[in-house]
C-alpha cells in the first residue's frame, strides 16, 4: 500500500499572484496534497513567477525544460493546468505528457478555458492535435460539460468533468480599503470581476448595462475587481484592482448581486464563489451555469440591465453545497481520502 509520504505530485500552472481561477485551483490543490502528508510542488508558469513555499518559478525555456526533466526523472506525478485554446497550450501539454512517460506515471491534464470549444472548431488540424496529445495522458479533466463535449468531438476519450472549485475554502478576509464606505452608500451594490485588457469578460457590455440601471436607480454602485479595474472612471463604478482572494471574497460577500457578463466561459470559479456565499448571480448563457443563476444572453446590454434592475430587491439565499471535485483529483494522485470524506 502506498503511503502518503511516498506520493510526489508536481502541479504545473499559474500560481498567485496574480489571482485567478486557475491559480486559485492550483494553490488549493497544493495545500490539500500537503495537508494529507504527501509531497507537492508547483512549477509556476504564470505571470507572477514569485517563489513561495514549494513553488518554483519556471523562468525561461532552458530552465523550464530542465526543471520538468528533473521532476519527471524523480517519479513525480505531473498534473498540468492550461487553457487548451492556443497552440502554445497544447505544446505545453505535449511536453508534460512526455514527461509523464519519463516519470513512469501517465500525466494528468486539466483544461480550463471557455474559449477551447471555439478554438477546436477552427480546423480539423486543431482537433487532431487535441486527440493525439489528449490520449497521451492518463486522465484529461474538463472543468465543464461544454469543454467535455468539444473534446469528445475531437476524439479525446479519457475524460472526466470536474469543476475547478471547492467550497471548503470560502473564507472572506478583511475588506479592501473603501468597501465599507461604498457598502453604506450603495443601494444596491453590484459586483463583478474582469480583466480590462481581455474583451471576453464583457466589460463594455457591463458598463453600458450599469449606466442604464443607474439612470433608474441613482443610488446603485458597481464594485469591480481584477487587473486594470482600478483605472475605471465611469460614474458609480468603483474599481478595486487586483485583490488577493480573501479580499475578493469579502467584496463578493458585501454585494447584493454578483454579475458574470462574459462572452465565453469555462466553469467560472467566481460564479461558484458567489453562490457559495449566498449571493444572487446574473450570468450569460455562454456556459452551463450551476442551479440558481439567472441567465441572460451574451453581449446584450439591455437584457443584462433589465435583469440587474429586477434583482435590486434580491436577498441573499442560503448557500447550497457546491460541487467539489478535489477529492477525485487527489484520488488520481493516489492520495487517500480524509476521514470526513471517506465517511460520507
Amino acid at each position: 500500500m502506498t503511503m502518503p509520504h511516498d506520493i510526489k505530485v508536481l502541479l504545473m500552472g499559474d500560481f498567485p499572484p496574480p489571482n485567478g481561477g486557475v491559480a486559485t485551483h492550483v494553490e488549493e490543490l497544493r495545500g490539500l496534497v500537503r495537508e494529507r502528508g504527501a509531497r507537492c510542488e508547483v512549477l509556476d508558469i504564470g505571470k507572477g513567477q514569485l517563489p513561495a513555499d514549494g513553488v518554483v518559478p519556471s523562468g525561461g525555456p532552458v530552465r523550464f525544460f530542465g526543471l520538468l526533466a528533473f521532476y519527471a526523472a524523480r517519479g513525480f506525478c505531473i498534473h498540468v493546468h492550461t487553457g487548451g485554446d492556443s497552440p502554445r497550450s497544447w505544446m505545453l501539454a505535449s511536453l508534460c505528457a512526455a514527461a509523464g512517460q519519463l516519470s513512469g506515471r501517465r500525466a494528468i491534464l486539466t483544461l480550463h478555458s471557455g474559449l477551447l470549444p471555439l478554438w477546436l472548431s477552427g480546423s480539423p488540424a486543431r482537433r487532431a492535435v487535441a486527440r493525439i496529445v489528449g490520449r497521451r495522458f492518463g486522465t484529461v479533466i474538463a472543468v465543464s460539460a461544454a469543454l467535455q463535449s468539444a473534446l469528445e468531438v475531437s476524439g479525446v476519450t479519457n475524460l472526466e468533468v470536474l469543476p475547478a472549485f471547492s467550497g471548503r475554502f470560502l473564507q472572506p478576509g478583511a475588506a479592501p480599503p473603501g468597501l465599507r464606505e461604498l457598502r453604506e452608500s450603495a443601494q444596491p451594490l453590484f459586483c463583478a470581476m474582469a480583466v480590462t485588457s481581455r474583451p471576453v469578460y464583457g466589460l463594455e457590455v457591463l458598463l453600458r448595462a450599469f449606466a442604464e440601471v443607474r439612470s433608474r436607480l441613482p443610488g446603485a454602485a458597481l464594485a469591480m475587481y481584477g487587473p486594470g479595474t482600478e483605472a475605471l472612471r465611469d460614474p458609480g463604478v468603483h474599481g478595486f484592482g487586483e485583490l488577493h482572494r480573501p479580499q475578493a471574497l469579502a467584496l463578493i460577500s458585501a454585494s447584493d448581486v454578483f454579475l458574470r457578463p462574459t462572452l465565453a466561459d469555462g466553469d467560472s470559479v467566481s460564479v461558484r464563489e458567489a453562490l457559495g456565499l449566498g449571493r444572487p448571480v446574473i450570468a450569460t448563457t455562454v456556459a452551463r451555469r450551476p442551479p440558481g443563476v439567472r441567465l441572460v444572453p451574451p453581449a446584450d446590454a439591455a437584457a443584462l440591465a433589465q435583469a440587474m434592475a429586477e434583482a435590486k430587491e434580491a436577498r441573499a439565499r442560503p448557500a447550497e453545497p457546491p460541487a467539489d471535485g478535489l477529492e477525485r483529483v487527489l484520488s488520481l494522485y493516489g492520495v487517500p481520502a480524509c476521514a470526513a470524506s471517506a465517511a460520507s
